[in-house]
């Protein structure tokens, strides 16, 4: 761990004050995303299939997760890589067209959201199309209000029932203190009391 992340994770970890379910270390260590995009449900692809129209589609990703294509049927898109599912989709193809060459371009990214709520201007769902630190997603709902306190609290679904939370103190976020953001992740909640 560098030094920077190092100071990160005891700013942090000083800020959170004696909630016993927090697990701050592990989501300040997360950092923003910067690998290839991965599709989420709600999402809208275009599925190109080279010199065979009648196979190309638009689709969205339903809420489970899947699409359906043409002679390909039902396929698990949700959590994949355009390439991974453009690869899953030649395959399902092998056995009606020979050498399919298959393209999957995201139309529309509408899966991956935050929430902020509680004493913000704007609270709700914020679309999450880019790295987004805690900060940032105050400030794109409109910021604080006047009866805000200085908490946030930060919730992560672990998946398998486990939530991540951890307090943070936003003066000392705007002071510079916790320098290199925390980083959100679809699904993420704050909540400012």
């Amino acid at each position: 761990m560098d030094r920077r992340m190092g100071a990160l994770v005891s700013c942090v970890t000083v800020a959170v004050s004696g909630c016993a379910s927090t697990n701050v270390t592990r989501m300040a260590n997360d950092g923003p995303d910067g690998g290839e995009y991965r599709i989420a449900k709600e999402d809208v692809l275009e599925v190109v299939v080279y010199r065979e129209p009648e196979l190309s589609r638009v689709v969205p990703v339903r809420p489970d997760g899947r699409i359906s294509l043409p002679l390909a049927g039902e396929m698990e898109a949700a959590g994949k890589t355009p390439s991974e599912l453009q690869r899953g989709i030649v395959q399902g193809l092998t056995p009606y067209v020979h050498d399919a060459t298959v393209a999957v371009l995201v139309k529309e990214i509408n899966g991956s959201k935050v929430f902020v709520l509680g004493e913000v201007v704007h609270p709700g769902e914020f679309p999450l199309r880019g790295p987004m630190s805690v900060v940032q997603a105050i400030a794109v709902a409109g910021g604080r209000t006047p009866y805000a306190g200085d908490r946030i609290v930060w919730l992560r679904q672990r998946g398998a029932g486990n939530t991540d939370k951890a307090t943070l103190s936003f003066d000392e976020l705007m002071k510079g203190e916790a320098q290199g953001g925390l980083w959100l992740k679809g699904g993420d909640i704050l909540y400012v009391p």
